[in-house]
Formats: structure tokens, sequence, C-alpha cells
């Protein structure tokens, strides 16, 4: 069981990934079967299937917390449950990546994405921080999670700046 404290911190963990959500909710589709395609429709109406203004969740299970679409949808398999008893940058970390899963899993979508070098960026731990980072350049941090939109980055698709 989560406590009252717990849940607290999750949900602000939340609220940051959120922001950048918010701010860089571009994702790239992977190949998805057919199936896919016709479940998704036309409903979204952002940028690759994420509805703007989506306000992603935290759903209780027996089996623990997880982060869920505006919908309900959420992905019980891979990492799991959020953990409890973590805190700092470790909760947001946690949070981040139950996030990226559970659109890569449910959505087929890829995000955030470096608009240096077009790969999927990843969310890590650095201090007491949580950060993320570019897959392609080993110690390229883009920016504090809760802040991609003041890193100076944009979306892809977006030019940036010479």
């Amino acid at each position: 069981m989560i406590s009252s404290s717990e849940l607290a911190g999750l949900r602000a963990a939340l609220r940051l990934v959120q922001r950048d959500l918010d701010s860089h909710p571009r994702v790239e589709t992977r190949n998805r079967p057919a199936e896919a395609e016709d479940q998704a429709g036309d409903e979204a109406d952002g940028p690759a299937g994420i509805p703007r203004a989506a306000r992603l969740q935290l759903v209780g299970t027996e089996q623990g917390v997880f982060v869920a679409l505006p919908d309900g949808r959420f992905w019980p398999a891979g990492a799991g449950p959020l953990p409890g008893g973590t805190q700092g940058g470790a909760t947001v970390v946690a949070v981040a990546m139950r996030v990226q899963e559970c659109l890569a899993e449910i959505l087929w979508h890829s995000w955030p994405r470096c608009s240096d070098h077009d790969t999927a960026l990843r969310p890590e731990a650095c201090d007491d921080d949580a950060v993320w980072c570019c897959d392609a350049d080993v110690g390229h941090q883009v920016a504090a999670i809760g802040r991609l939109a003041q890193s100076g980055s944009s979306p892809l698709g977006a030019p940036t700046g010479t």
C-alpha cells in the first residue's frame, strides 16, 4: 500500500512530466499494427495521437499505482507499478519512465526526442534532480524534467536556431 505522502510525491512528479508533454507534445509514431491504427481513429486532435491538453493520471490497482492515459488505459507490464518509498529525482525518473512506456506500448509513440540528434531522450537521475538525456550522445543532458520548454531545444519538425 502506498502512503498519502508517497502518492503526493508521485502526483508532483507527474505534473513535471506533464509540463514537458504539454510543451513538447510531438511524438514519433513507430510502425504499428493496422488494428492499432484503426483504434486511433480521428479522435486525437493534437500532434501524432496525443490529444491537446491531455492530462495523464495515476491509477491504483491491486498491483500498485500506474501512469494512465486520459481515457484510463495504462500499461501494467514492463517496469510495473510505480515504486513507493522513492524521493526527489528518483521519483521523477520513475514516473517519466512509466509515461514513456505507456505512450510507447499503448499509443506506439516515442516521446520526447532530441531535436539535435533525432533520438529518444531518457530520464536519468543526476544528483537529486531528474533530467532528460540524449541516447545518441553520452553526457548530453537536454533539460531538467519539467523544463523541456526552457531548454532551448525545439520540438521535432520545428526549425532550430543557427
